[in-house]
């Protein structure tokens, strides 16, 4: 196979993968509107989503679904950042007996009841 030929499949092959990163991530980030007493911030929000989509969200997951838009690793904070976001998550859900658990050496889950409240309430996502 000649060079251009090679070129040419290999930018084939970049087009689709690109696709197809763009089309997990937006499952990853999937938007999801909890109710608006919660107060949660846009990033918070995406946490929270992350968090019901999954059993257990690891802390590679909620970094992706906070900064999935970010075109440098630069651009990107510290996986610290995760705690930080699930802390101040978790005192504003608590007086609405939303708990989230630690999962030691894996990442953050929410317990089962809430998880399937929160999968059912999908159709508040947003597009």
């Amino acid at each position: 196979m000649d060079v251009e030929r090679r070129l040419e499949v290999v930018e084939q092959e970049n087009l689709f993968l690109r696709e197809r990163v763009a089309a997990l991530e937006s499952i990853l980030t999937e938007c999801y509107r909890p109710p608006v007493e919660w107060c949660l911030t846009g990033q918070e929000v995406r946490v929270f989503g992350c968090l019901v989509n999954r059993e257990v969200a690891t802390k590679d997951a909620i970094m992706t679904a906070l900064y999935a838009d970010r075109a440098t690793v630069e651009e990107v904070a510290e996986p610290k950042i995760v705690d930080v976001f699930i802390c101040k998550i978790r005192k504003k859900l608590r007086p609405y007996g939303v708990g989230i658990q630690t999962v030691w050496g894996q990442g953050y889950a929410l317990d089962a009841d809430t998880r399937a409240a929160h999968r059912r309430d999908t159709t508040r996502a947003v597009a």
